[in-house]
């Protein structure tokens, strides 16, 4: 069965009540191993013992399909519930899933971790069909969401943030939900004593974080330099940031490029526009900034915002290479 984004935390609570295994998928590997960590967490307890939880690779399960269905299975040697968490299971593993748990006897739960799966997947396709399977989507937090994810854990923390700093988080962070906490945790650790995160305490210490080398190619791209975006997309790709993160990027550089643009058109200096950019734009980007507001104009990025739009809709299809589609999206800007 395929849950609903309303569904998935009454699901993460109590997920043995619904189903016998669950598959998460999807851009957010932080994300999926974190609801990972809270599934196996509600069906073992705080205090279960260590061997009821057993993790396989996708390598295993394909060199020896019969460990699955052994571990299924197993019974628990000290009691009580078992759960399997199977990572990077790989396209062609559907067909010994199936089989596994049509044999098992004492069915054990198990959770699957993967990448993006595209609607043809055979595995996902399994995931949604039957009835004691359950799906969970885990793509990246839209504004909003990173937003009170943010607040959330500044809450938890017993710490409060300014409208600006929580702002400038919500625009350099979210491309991994792991990444993201670890980066607050880290504030949280800097704050000490003190209650309140600044603006310019979140630029401190995020400021040379790893989006700032998605910044890095944001800007490469508005500025022309076709062989060092690239390069650049290389290593964020190599690095394991997924295609859809890039272009959910670069929508955003060239949204806030725009408004930047209607501020100069309304009077304002590009040093003034640019400071009337909300969240506030980072000190070191302000020269890059205003040579590509000297290079672009308003229809030229209608017609890149349009371009990298499809080209989202395009990679979640799932029908074409999202690295090429990325690729060939970023070739096509530096050509308008």
């Amino acid at each position: 069965m395929k849950l609903a984004a309303q569904e998935t935390a009454a699901f993460l609570r109590q997920p043995d009540r619904q189903a016998q295994a669950v598959l998460l998928y999807g851009p957010d590997s932080g994300l999926v191993r974190e609801r990972s960590r809270l599934i196996a967490s509600a069906i073992l307890g705080d205090k279960s013992d260590p061997l009821n939880r057993v993790e396989l690779s996708g390598a295993q399960v394909k060199a020896d399909p019969a460990i699955l269905l052994d571990e299924l299975s197993a019974l628990s040697l000290m009691g009580g519930r078992r759960v399997i968490i199977l990572r990077d299971p790989g396209e062609k593993i559907e067909p010994t899933v199936k089989s596994a748990f049509e044999g098992a006897k004492n069915i054990t739960f198990l959770i699957i971790e993967a990448d993006e799966l595209s609607p043809t997947s055979s595995l996902r396709k399994l995931f949604e069909k039957e009835s004691h399977f359950a799906t969970i989507a885990c793509y990246h937090e839209d504004e909003r969401g990173l937003e009170r994810m943010i607040r959330a854990a500044f809450t938890e923390f017993n710490l409060t943030a300014n409208h600006d700093a929580v702002m400038y988080l919500v625009a350099n962070l979210g491309n991994d939900r792991a990444v993201t906490r670890s980066e607050l945790e880290k504030i949280a650790l800097y704050m000490g004593n003190e209650r309140e995160v600044t603006l310019e305490i979140a630029m401190q210490l995020t400021g040379n974080n790893a989006s700032e080398s998605t910044e890095d190619l944001c800007h490469s791209v508005a500025l022309g330099k076709a062989q060092e975006s690239g390069k650049l997309l290389e290593h964020l790709l190599h690095e394991g940031t997924q295609p859809v993160a890039v272009i959910r990027t670069l929508i955003r550089y060239f949204q806030r490029l725009d408004l930047a643009l209607a501020h100069v058109r309304s009077g304002q200096s590009k040093e003034q526009a640019i400071k009337m950019l909300r969240p506030p734009v980072f000190y070191k980007s302000i020269p890059l900034i205003e040579r590509a507001l000297a290079r672009w104009n308003e229809t030229r990025i209608l017609q890149t915002l349009n371009l990298l739009l499809r080209t989202e809709k395009e990679i979640k299809s799932g029908m074409i290479s999202p690295n090429l589609l990325t690729s060939n999206a970023i070739s096509v800007i530096q050509g308008l």
